[in-house]
């Protein structure tokens, strides 16, 4: 009847952690809405009825791994959550795929703006390390408040 679907999980698994960056739950929120809107953009397109290949084209992969590091770093009390350098490139390939095949405007727009600040933060990497198994970073996000847009005074 119903089958199960296994998580994809393109996040390579090695002892080193690697060098990441801290974004934001509004980052997250960002993301989740474009890589949703490019999942079913992709899914109307090539009618794919396989889920893991569009979750990984369409970058979703990327949103359930940033998911549970957001767990982990509210349940350490870690404001940033953790993305790998690398992980920066997906959503780049992502934002230019959705513009590919027609993407909305708005969510274009959102990709391209977080796509710009990512690609920021990304110059300012830290070492990152394992917690539980899930990937983390030390408690010092300056420069996710260094690149937080200014709210109403």
């Amino acid at each position: 009847m119903f089958r199960r679907r296994t998580r994809v999980c393109a996040e390579v698994v090695s002892s080193e952690p690697g060098e990441a960056f801290a974004v934001t739950v509004e980052d997250l929120r960002v993301l989740e809405r474009v890589t949703s809107h490019a999942r079913t953009q992709l899914t109307r397109r090539v009618h794919e009825k396989d889920l893991d290949v569009v979750d990984q084209a369409s970058g979703y992969w990327l949103m359930l791994t940033l998911s549970e590091r957001a767990g982990a770093a509210r349940a350490l009390g870690r404001s940033g959550i953790p993305m790998l350098v690398e992980e920066a490139e997906a959503v780049r390939a992502v934002v230019l795929n959705l513009e590919s095949y027609g993407g909305e405007t708005m969510a274009l727009a959102e990709g391209y703006e977080l796509l710009d600040r990512i690609t920021l933060l990304s110059r300012l990497p830290r070492t990152a390390t394992h917690v539980g198994g899930v990937l983390t970073l030390p408690d010092d996000t300056s420069e996710v408040d260094a690149l937080m847009p200014a709210g109403p005074s």
